[in-house]
């Protein structure tokens, strides 16, 4: 194999490639309700940390004394995140992205799981909320169809979660199209 680079080794250009890949890390935000949601949540962080992510789950990470919803809004805002996913599974998590979804800088690293039937283009829902989801969508374009129903055949918040994050921080250490 020839060079591509004259009067450079490849080995100092592979070392090179790799101190990069090493360097760039993806943090990961995991949003959503409590009780079972927390550990699906927890369950995702494992998958993700194994793929050398870093994870917040607000619950676990943020520090108790303070207002969860102000140590966590003053992380999202202030924080170095790079994804944000909110499974919108709850009232409480519907009422979050309401809160979110145009706050710069959250809103752009916001990755909005929808039941399926509520999906604004695949679903066959309608209301307030759905009619949100298509303006996320439209601006952001960003709100993915999980679990059953509807007239796709969606993947689970777990299936969608891994494998956005996974293709984000392998188009981030190879230093394409993402920025913060």
């Amino acid at each position: 194999m020839t060079n591509p680079h004259p009067g450079r080794d490849i080995g100092t250009l592979r070392a090179q490639a790799e101190a990069r890949a090493s360097s760039a890390y993806v943090t990961v935000v995991l949003l959503g309700k409590g009780g079972d949601g927390l550990e699906e949540r927890r369950q995702i962080a494992r998958l993700l940390e194994r793929g050398g992510m870093n994870v917040v789950i607000p619950e676990d990470d943020l520090p108790r004394e303070q207002s969860a919803s102000l140590a966590e809004e003053e992380m999202l805002l202030h924080g170095d995140a790079d994804l944000v996913f909110l499974n919108v599974d709850s009232w409480g998590t519907a009422t979050e992205f309401g809160q979110l979804h145009d706050r710069e800088p959250v809103g752009r690293k916001l990755r909005v799981l929808v039941p399926a039937p509520y999906h604004p283009l695949y679903g066959d829902k309608g209301g307030y909320l759905t009619d949100l989801y298509l303006t996320h969508l439209a601006v952001f374009g960003h709100v993915y169809a999980v679990g059953m129903g509807g007239r796709i055949a969606a993947p689970t918040a777990q299936e969608a979660v891994v494998r956005l994050a996974e293709r984000f921080s392998e188009a981030k250490r190879a230093q394409r199209w993402v920025t913060k």
